[in-house]
């Protein structure tokens, strides 16, 4: 029966396992040095030298493999090539004995062959593996959360017995409880190596299983196929009901767009696009940046109407914000601030830019200045202000910010609420540090009436002051 994990028995095997590659290792020295006592002087002396040249091979060979070695490993074969024609150089195979040494050495090599061809075969792996796989599925004590699932010690040991072949693993996603299928997708997590029909099975295995956790294992498991019709598969499971699900999409998709751009762009699209995501925010990045073709196409989907303008525009903003953090590009910091800049560029990733901008410390007064004019959105104007008034009294932030207030949306009153009263020091009803009221509530009608009453106080002409600041009088 196959040792358990965690067995006591374990770690006493690990030492025969040593010990037997250890005398292998040190067997060719070993026979010429008893063979020697065999021979008079002028041949025992040759003997006693070549097994001296042997033991020094061995430690070096030892010393070369400071945790491990393998007795089918090149060096330890040519020990034994080096011990077998320095039998037949020392004693011209004059005797029996000579034959008999020859012999044994020759037995061990091709015993060590032998072993070699057998385990390069991957019998021995699959056998291993299919006792870690029968382990798992009778294994009864599994972690609370089936996420967790994936870290327990068999999902490990089982990876690396399915090197050449996943087929131990793909049977446990027949099995009927939950945890052991995920436990088997984690260990066939980012899998390269697949043999013919296994990965459809894991695709009809993430189209067909009702678990969140299932479906979003088997899609980490396909993210290095390179077959286009099982990405453009992966693909559409970016509008999966389920975030985890979504989650994974997203990273199987997304690591390799310089490659795979043309065969999930209509899948991208359409999840952006998804009413039902609307609120999903920017799509995750979390490998490789995005290829120059992704990039142009989110910034031509961010002109369309939200949400899909909205959420390109906020995964361009994800992916620029990566590239700025990994390493200050002047280029991109250029070309972001053009962008900004034009006005023919979509409103929302202006919007987004300007966030970005200002968050990494690159939007100067003159360039906050600037978009404070009535041409930019009101988005725009209302991030303005607010960076400006943050520096202390600005009067023209303050006019944008009136002129803001007064527009008929509620969404932008509620913003703009936030940002007199965090700025300004005027109570307008909204709580300090907690998320804006909804739009329909009654509390997010009553602080729109406070803004825009707020807005429509005429207040006084500015001061003078080369920085162009007045004071502020605020009634409560």
């Amino acid at each position: 029966m196959p040792l358990a994990l965690g067995s006591p028995r374990r770690p006493a095997f690990l030492k025969v396992r040593k010990l037997i590659r250890l005398t292998i290792l040190l067997f060719p020295a070993a026979l010429l040095m008893a063979a020697s006592f065999w021979y008079p002087a002028e041949i025992q002396q040759p003997m006693q030298l070549g097994a001296a040249v042997l033991l020094l091979g061995s430690i070096a060979v030892r010393a070369a493999k400071r945790e491990d070695f393998r007795p089918g490993s090149l060096p330890v074969i040519v020990l034994y090539v080096i011990a077998a024609g320095w039998v037949g150089w020392a004693t011209g195979m004059a005797d029996p004995l000579a034959h008999l040494a020859m012999s044994l050495v020759c037995l061990v090599l091709m015993g060590i062959f032998a072993a070699q061809t057998l385990r390069d075969s991957g019998v021995l792996t699959a056998r291993r593996a299919r006792a870690i796989a029968r382990r798992l599925a009778q294994r009864t004590s599994w972690p609370a959360e089936l996420t967790d699932c994936r870290s327990v010690p068999e999902v490990r040991r089982l990876r690396e017995e399915i090197r050449l072949n996943a087929a131990p693993a793909l049977e446990l996603l027949s099995h009927p409880r939950t945890e052991v299928k995920v436990a088997a997708l984690a260990a066939l997590a980012f899998r390269k190596v697949w043999h013919r029909g296994q990965p459809e099975w894991v695709l009809h295995v993430a189209q067909t299983d009702p678990e969140p956790a299932v479906r979003a294992g088997a899609i980490l498991a396909l993210a290095n196929v390179d077959d286009r019709a099982i990405v453009g598969a992966v693909a559409e499971f970016l509008r999966d009901p389920s975030g985890l699900v979504r989650q994974a999409a997203s990273q199987a998709v997304l690591w390799d767009t310089e490659h795979r751009w043309a065969w999930v762009r209509d899948a991208v699209r359409q999840a952006l696009a998804d009413p039902a995501l609307e609120d999903e925010g920017p799509l995750r990045i979390e490998s490789q940046p995005l290829s120059p073709e992704a990039v142009h196409d989110l910034e031509s989907w961010a002109a369309e109407k939200r949400p899909l303008g909205v959420r390109a525009a906020q995964t361009l903003s994800l992916h620029w914000g990566q590239q700025l953090e990994s390493r200050l590009d002047v280029e991109l910091l250029a070309d972001m601030k053009r962008q900004l800049s034009d006005a023919r560029c979509p409103a929302s990733l202006r919007v987004e830019l300007a966030q970005l901008l200002r968050q990494h410390g690159e939007l100067d007064p003159p360039t906050l200045q600037g978009l404070l004019a009535p041409s930019h959105p009101a988005s725009l104007r209302l991030l303005a202000a607010d960076a400006l008034l943050e520096r202390g009294q600005h009067a023209e932030a303050l006019a944008a910010l009136r002129d803001v207030a007064r527009l008929p949306n509620r969404e932008m009153a509620l913003i703009t609420a936030s940002v007199v009263q965090r700025r300004l020091g005027i109570d307008l009803g909204l709580a300090l540090g907690q998320p804006l009221p909804p739009l329909h509530s009654r509390l997010a009608a009553d602080v729109t009436r406070k803004v825009m009453l707020w807005a429509a106080q005429d207040p006084g002409p500015p001061r003078g002051d080369p920085a162009g600041s007045s004071p502020l009088v605020a009634k409560r």
